[in-house]
């Protein structure tokens, strides 16, 4: 049990220092009865998706973890409810700030690449479902579209949504936001992501070298349509595209560990659960990679706060 308290205290470190670095008020309003902190809150939702709990549950493992309890500075417990409201209420601006928080925390990304998942919002097997006689054959999920660097295997951005949409359309916002803070050296992508305008935003705002796979390897060059398709087709190498498969490797990663499917039935507490996972993982790339120093750093920021 001591070694799992000391592993959710170093979360609790990395919870703390995202909130700093995301410059967030302790408090969401000057009007707060201040009987708990965004932080702790934060770190609430965090944890529950390390431990693959409901929000009761979560609630239960804490009442019997006086030392976790005491580290985050908890002399009660919230209802489940309280965490529920703030989620809800919780802006979509502080979710990006979080993740975009994480660039203090990395290293320098080379090697990026893109996809997409689908995470379940449903529990139930297609073979319950058929027994039941859902009325759809195909089953609700929430399309995750991220950018993984592919040497640390981190997520740098991502973007969820409810309806299917064509991979593009999503990609286009992430590497725009993706410029902003990184510059890597190359970045992959499979066919689903084949359009002249997104090896133009790799090329030309990311400054990248896009290892996209293109459609219909049979047509001519002189056929192929697309400035910056034309170009990169003309220099690409199959043997350093394979490295793509990287990704996967992180998608699985993130769902043996943190689950295949989110609970949550209000729309904006999907989006909540789905990047605070995103944060869990990254928490936990950084401690499987040894951030001792780091961890040590964040403990005293967090003792002169």
């Amino acid at each position: 049990m001591k070694i799992i308290e000391n592993k959710f205290k170093k979360v609790a470190d990395f919870c703390f220092a995202l909130f700093r670095l995301a410059e967030l008020p302790l408090y969401r309003s000057r009007y707060s009865n201040k009987l708990f902190t965004q932080f702790q809150h934060l770190f609430l939702l965090v944890y529950k998706q390390y431990r693959k709990f409901t929000y009761k549950e979560l609630l239960e493992d804490l009442s019997d973890n006086l030392g976790l309890r005491a580290y985050l500075g908890l002399n009660k417990l919230p209802n489940y409810t309280t965490l529920i409201k703030f989620g809800k209420r919780l802006p979509s601006i502080v979710l990006d700030k979080l993740v975009t928080a994480f660039k203090t925390l990395f290293q320098r990304p080379k090697k990026v690449a893109i996809d997409a998942t689908g995470i379940s919002l449903d529990n139930a097997s297609p073979h319950y479902c058929k027994r039941i006689g859902l009325s759809t054959k195909k089953r609700p999920f929430m399309k995750l579209s991220m950018i993984v660097d592919i040497v640390h295997y981190t997520i740098l951005a991502c973007k969820s949504r409810k309806k299917a949409r064509h991979d593009v359309l999503d990609a286009k916002p992430l590497v725009k936001k993706l410029s902003k803070q990184y510059d890597p050296e190359l970045f992959y992508g499979d066919r689903g992501y084949d359009a002249d305008k997104l090896f133009e935003l790799v090329t030309e705002t990311l400054g990248a070298y896009p290892l996209i796979f293109q459609r219909r390897q049979d047509i001519p060059f002189h056929r192929r349509k697309g400035t910056y398709r034309k170009r990169a087709f003309r220099t690409f190498d199959y043997g350093a595209y394979l490295q793509r498969n990287k990704i996967e490797t992180a998608i699985s990663i993130l769902k043996r560990k943190f689950g295949f499917s989110i609970r949550s039935r209000h729309h904006k507490l999907q989006l909540v659960e789905i990047t605070t996972r995103i944060i869990a993982y990254n928490i936990d790339r950084l401690i499987e990679s040894g951030k001792e120093i780091i961890v040590l750093t964040l403990r005293i920021m967090r003792v002169s706060y």
